[in-house]
């Protein structure tokens, strides 16, 4: 697996995976064949972050050891809990922002909002962020990334894990070939591939063990 690769994580909100909204948004994305800016989804009305409202926010995997703070970085705060979307760094054209360190006090989002909406410079407070501008089609996608980790519940036996996981990669598979967009799955951590049900076992057992 090349690791020179950029991602995307198409919905991160806790630390926990949520199936039913990651398809959701999987389905609306393989419809348009591309990911959107914001302003090209008309999600005019959201409050802008570092990528305002016409830049995509991808993560650099080969800088996802980066930050500027201790483990805040997209990989740690996106990646790791979404499913997300695999691009190769040589087919996208990327801005790299220029990296600020701004107080996570009670002016943070209106400072975030300032520098997302600049018309001039990308900014970030994520070492490991890149933007792209408006759109990225997806027949420039290579595959997909879901955090095994994060779905392997430690109240469940392993037999159990493993068939949760099974079918949520029977759903993504379906979708992915209904808009004939099939590509690999591999598991976020271990960038082991998702194409067989010993490869799932094994790593529930192995993030089970870890607690």
């Amino acid at each position: 697996m090349n690791k020179e690769i950029y991602l995307h994580a198409i919905y991160a909100r806790s630390n926990t995976f949520d199936s039913i909204t990651s398809l959701k948004i999987l389905k609306k994305i393989l419809k348009s064949n591309a990911l959107l800016s914001s302003r090209l989804q008309n999600k005019k009305h959201i409050k802008p972050m570092f990528n305002g409202f016409d830049y995509i926010s991808l993560c650099d995997y080969e800088k996802k050891d980066c930050s500027i703070l201790d483990r805040y970085n997209s990989y740690e705060g996106y990646i790791k809990y979404s499913l997300s979307l695999i691009f190769p760094k040589d087919k996208i054209d990327a801005i790299i922002p220029t990296l600020v360190d701004i107080s996570k006090g009670k002016n943070y989002y209106y400072e975030m909002e300032k520098f997302g909406l600049s018309e001039t410079i990308r900014y970030t407070d994520m070492a490991d962020e890149v933007q792209v501008k408006d759109r990225i089609s997806l027949d420039l996608m290579t595959g997909i990334t879901l955090p095994l980790s994060k779905m392997t519940y430690e109240l469940l036996n392993e037999e159990k894990n493993t068939y949760l996981i099974l079918k949520e990669i029977e759903q993504i598979e379906k979708l992915l070939n209904k808009y004939n967009k099939l590509v690999p799955i591999y598991d976020i951590d271990s960038f082991e591939s998702l194409d067989n049900e010993e490869t799932v076992k094994y790593l529930v057992r192995e993030y089970k063990n870890r607690g």
